[in-house]
């Protein structure tokens, strides 16, 4: 081979060379690229733990980055808390479902912002998308989408709740019982109590906040019958709640600043006249009759349920018959007739209310 056919073929092997580094570095590039941005949509999601991970990553406009974590169990709110830094528009984040249905969103500012996601868990059923606390099902996968222009940080946290704040979860309150000592870990807190008046004594509810603190009052349909009484309205005040009336029970939705801490306790009351023990009921299972005793002039509420039926048993009044009779009683004792006799699983309930009395409340079931 001669010296310029050796010269050729160098030449051609480095050409060659050069060719094949460039094509490595090339692919080397798209599978760096690749793997920076694996996470790009929800197949390829990076799971993450709900245990104060922080992710960090850089959003270019156009492109959505995915995360994936599963619900934990318990009484714990789960945050995710999105902190965005860019020159202009918004970032956004999303926390979605496995359909990738969107149950909430939130986003930041042009600048340094956190976007903040709190949510709940629900222990049945299906989960909620309510705007003010949405629910996670336990042990559920879910996804987090962030979308937008900038760098950012991912953090995923749970917290634990002292007492839970719904109406199925209530805490039962006992009588003569310590204190119950809480805390409203957030201002989005919910605490929830409630207390059945176990015999025809009168109860006192009372509740020592350090913080000013709104309670709503409802009945054991999560109806609200009041939301002033138990209103802690200055720190370090008081506030008190009086009930009767056997098998009456009546649940209690703490509600603040986060940071207040709160004493709930319930004991017998011996004031009888302030407290609905001017009024009885008597009847039985097998009779057709409930007699009320009460003050002149006091008004009566009667209605008689049948069994586990949505239905009502009318009451002779006036030569008719009702559902429900209210009226004004005019004497110390009256009798009022049903139109058959009371059975195992009727519920009785009479309501007395009269002036500078506290209302009178009376509900029975026959057994």
């Amino acid at each position: 081979m001669t010296r310029i056919s050796m010269k050729r073929y160098f030449c051609y092997f480095s050409v060659l060379l050069v060719l094949l580094m460039a094509f490595f570095l090339c692919r080397f590039n798209l599978f760096v690229k690749a793997a920076s941005t694996s996470n790009i949509n929800p197949q390829n999601a990076v799971n993450i733990s709900v245990s104060g991970s922080n992710e960090t990553g850089s959003a270019t406009l156009g492109t959505e980055y995915w995360y994936s974590f599963q619900a934990p169990t318990g009484n714990v709110w789960v945050i995710a808390r999105l902190t965005g830094s860019q020159t202009a528009g918004v970032m956004q984040i999303d926390i979605l479902d496995e359909q990738l249905n969107v149950i909430k969103s939130s986003y930041t500012h042009t600048g340094n912002h956190i976007a903040e996601i709190v949510c709940r868990m629900e222990f049945q059923g299906v989960g909620s998308k309510d705007t003010y606390m949405p629910k996670l099902l336990e042990e559920k996968n879910y996804y987090i989408r962030i979308s937008g222009t900038g760098t950012y940080t991912l953090n995923l946290n749970s917290y634990a709740d002292d007492f839970y704040g719904d109406f199925d979860m209530a805490t039962p309150l006992t009588a003569g019982a310590t204190q119950t000592v809480g805390m409203l870990e957030r201002d989005d807190d919910i605490d929830s109590f409630y207390f059945e008046v176990p015999n025809n004594m009168s109860y006192k509810v009372t509740i020592v906040a350090t913080k000013k603190m709104d309670t709503r009052i409802a009945d054991d349909n999560d109806y609200t019958i009041d939301s002033n009484s138990l209103r802690v309205l200055r720190d370090n005040g008081t506030a008190e709640y009086t009930m009767s009336g056997y098998q009456i029970r009546r649940y209690f939705f703490l509600s603040g600043k986060g940071g207040t801490q709160y004493k709930i306790s319930v004991d017998i009351n011996n004031d009888d006249s302030q407290l609905g023990l001017w009024t009885s009921v008597s009847t039985s299972t097998g009779s057709r009759y409930i007699t009320v005793n009460t003050l002149k002039g006091a008004k009566i509420s009667i209605i008689v349920k049948k069994g586990s039926k949505n239905k009502k048993i009318k009451i002779r009044y006036k030569k008719k018959k009702k559902t429900k009779i209210s009226l004004t009683q005019k004497k110390e004792t009256q009798t009022y007739t049903l139109t058959r006799n009371l059975r195992p699983g009727d519920v009785v309930i009479v309501t007395a209310t009269k002036k500078r009395y506290k209302e009178f409340n009376y509900k029975k079931k026959c057994k």
